[in-house]
């Protein structure tokens, strides 16, 4: 018994946040065009595993828990070639540097890298605004519905709807002048 119990609480073994975040990365990486692989060395980054235990991981457990998801990612990256292919690619020739040789190149590539991962982390960054304000917005539709269940449950027909509850106000009013009227009329007669 205590073997399976040393089995069953490895220390190193995967959370469900693991796997959350593995296959999160995963499918971006698909989204993106980037290879699995690469997926795999983001993550292992992220979680302090290697890579080959990502891709293991990813291959034989978390991979089934996602197939819409991949095949949604697929067809975005799909989408997202097509779209691509309306432009033009710009190429980078040695011409069009300031400096063409060797060093110019490598440092124009080198540049070119750090905007690359800038926009990556801007891109993760509006991804994250956008998962928090569409969890907002599903709030908000939930306080919405349940406003909305709670004023068609406590409707009387009566003081729920603003014409009855003005008629009523603007009858009480008339009687009121009625009676004012009715006094005076009265007092005048004595």
């Amino acid at each position: 018994m205590e073997t399976i119990e040393r089995w069953t609480t490895r220390s190193d073994a995967w959370t469900p946040e693991d796997d959350s975040k593995l296959a999160e990365i995963t499918l971006r990486h698909i989204r993106e065009g980037s290879t699995q692989l690469n997926a795999f060395v983001e993550t292992a980054n992220v979680l302090g595993r290697t890579p080959a235990a990502c891709g293991y991981r990813w291959n034989g457990v978390v991979r089934r828990h996602f197939e819409n998801e991949i095949k949604r990612a697929k067809l975005e990256k799909k989408e997202k070639l097509q779209g691509k292919s309306h432009f033009p690619r710009r190429r980078l020739w040695a011409a069009e540097l300031e400096d063409p040789s060797i060093d110019g190149v490598v440092r124009a590539l080198k540049q070119h890298e750090r905007s690359y991962f800038e926009l990556q982390e801007r891109n993760r960054s509006l991804e994250q605004q956008v998962f928090e304000l569409q969890h907002l917005l599903h709030e908000l539709t939930l306080d919405n519905e349940r406003l909305r269940s709670q004023q068609n449950a406590g409707s009387t027909g009566l003081g729920e709807d603003p014409r009855s509850l003005l008629a009523i106000m603007e009858r009480a009013r008339q009687l009121i002048e009625l009676e004012n009227n009715s006094e005076q009329t009265h007092e005048a007669a004595n």
